[in-house]
């Protein structure tokens, strides 16, 4: 057996570990195994290190044509594939070719398919020009690998480090496979059929369109009273946010035009697997989106073709294609962010921690936010002003003004909703209540039981059941006996039976 004249001590060959507490120090895994014949390995009787026999030499790595062997010294080199300086236990060298390589770089796959982008990507170990990233957006350092697109008229490329340590990829290497079979998983269960058709004349000679998720033929219509509270059934914000929507005449269904031709089935940023569009027909009446972590009772969500891996995500956050702008931050562009570190973030629009999907400006680091902050509408309208409010961002720094509603100030550094003409300010949660995706009426099930979005505009606040204080928000639940909750977390499974 070959044994690396390189390393610091002697080792000697066992062929049976009697002490089964041996952990390997570079894969970290245990160096015996009941289930192989020979459990053979490397062992340092001068500091007590144990090695596996295919970490120390990699014989078919899929990275390089020959034979690489574990360099332990304390001095590190440039990874030839990424470029980045491992740890001095991670790094193997070719001796023929002079060629070094990080252990994490050495069974990289060849192609990959991600959901950012719609072409395939195959691992090139030289990138000659210099090109910015597409997930990180810092240069691609010229002489180091590199995923770069199949497709030779396109220039999207992206680091090694950045498809392995973030949401980007599914861990599916794609060589050899035929991209007909991917288009065949991502379309399971979903026809091929545009969601909005477009149906022949009515009797009034009306041009008349058809959605998948309704039995009655719709009509267009352009938005003319931005007094109109009418709903979207799959992004339940009002039909003013766009110039065109669908409207149902036999009942009080409606589609803003942009929601109505959503694709069926995507591959998006936001997820590591295509998702498809599912129509919301049975359960408890709502969700939860698993980007913004709101609740929401739209008509449609966007769920992973892999039911076990229970991703969804609802119209809004399904909507963002980069690059895409901020209501309150037009100047900047912002792109779907990576979660590296699986970490919690400051959302530069509220200023409190999370973790999960993010969104960020190119040009600063400082500027990110969640998908809660990004989701807000861009006009909302507040029964006291004439106007539309408008979402803004406190620039300077020095905002002075007080809600209108809570009659509490407004903080620095914070998204809100204004009127430039009336200098009418609100506070974003004081205009929207705790649940903007949860209409008035619609009745619910939690926790088995059955119970109903009401309007808290009355005369005078309900209490709580639950913790007996007054029900400040816009909204309420209502239970049976009139018994009211003052959010959906106060109700418990006794209360409602």
């Amino acid at each position: 057996m070959f044994i690396p004249g390189h390393l610091k001590h002697e080792f000697e060959e066992l062929q049976q570990c009697k002490s089964r507490d041996a952990i390997c120090c570079l894969c970290k895994n245990e160096v015996f195994s009941v289930e192989e014949e020979s459990n053979a390995f490397y062992y340092c009787q001068g500091c007590g290190s144990s090695f596996h026999k295919d970490c120390l030499t990699v014989t078919y790595p899929k990275c390089h044509e020959h034979t690489l062997t574990l360099i332990r010294r304390d001095i590190t080199f440039p990874c030839d594939v990424c470029g980045s300086e491992p740890y001095p236990d991670e790094m193997y060298v070719c001796l023929h070719c002079d060629f070094f390589v990080n252990r994490r770089c050495i069974y990289l796959p060849k192609v990959i398919k991600i959901t950012r982008h719609s072409h395939r990507l195959s691992l090139v170990l030289r990138i000659s020009d210099g090109k910015f990233c597409e997930i990180c957006w810092e240069r691609v350092d010229i002489g180091y690998g590199g995923y770069s697109c199949i497709d030779k008229t396109c220039s999207y490329v992206i680091h090694p480090n950045c498809m392995i340590r973030s949401n980007v990829w599914d861990g599916k290497d794609v060589e050899g496979e035929p991209e007909e079979e991917e288009e065949a998983v991502a379309g399971s269960e979903v026809d091929d059929v545009a969601p909005l058709l477009l149906g022949v004349e009515n009797i009034d000679g009306e041009s008349v369109w058809r959605h998948f998720s309704h039995d009655h033929d719709l009509s267009m219509r352009v938005v003319e009273d931005q007094e109109s509270e009418e709903l979207c059934r799959a992004c339940i914000l009002p039909t003013y946010k766009t110039g065109k929507f669908l409207r149902c005449k036999q009942c009080g269904f409606a589609l803003h035009e942009t929601c109505a031709n959503l694709p069926r089935k995507m591959g998006h940023g936001l997820h590591v697997h295509p998702v498809t569009l599912h129509v919301e027909t049975t359960g408890d009446g709502f969700f939860t989106c698993s980007v913004c972590n709101q609740y929401s009772c739209g008509l449609m969500s966007y769920i992973c073709i892999h039911k076990e891996c229970g991703f969804k995500m609802d119209v809004k956050c399904a909507s963002f294609v980069e690059p895409f702008y901020h209501t309150a931050l037009p100047c900047d562009t912002f792109y779907l962010g990576v979660d590296y570190n699986k970490g919690t973030w400051e959302c530069y629009g509220c200023e409190q921690r999370f973790s999960g999907s993010t969104a960020s400006a190119r040009n600063t680091d400082r500027i990110i936010f969640d998908f809660r902050c990004l989701n807000l509408p861009g006009l909302v309208k507040y029964k006291c002003d004439d106007h539309p409010l408008t979402l803004d961002y406190d620039y300077i720094e020095c905002n002075n003004g007080w809600c209108e509603i809570c009659e509490e100030s407004i903080e620095k550094n914070r998204i809100f909703y204004t009127c430039h003409q009336c200098i009418t300010t609100l506070h974003v949660d004081c205009i929207l209540g705790k649940y903007p995706y949860l209409k008035s009426g619609h009745r619910i099930k939690v926790n088995g039981f059955e119970v109903e979005i009401a309007s808290n505009d009355g005369a005078s606040r309900p209490i709580c059941q639950t913790c007996h204080r007054i029900c400040q928000d816009k909204q309420v639940v209502n239970g049976k006996d009139q018994v009211c909750f003052c959010s959906i977390e106060c109700i418990p499974s006794r209360a409602c039976s």
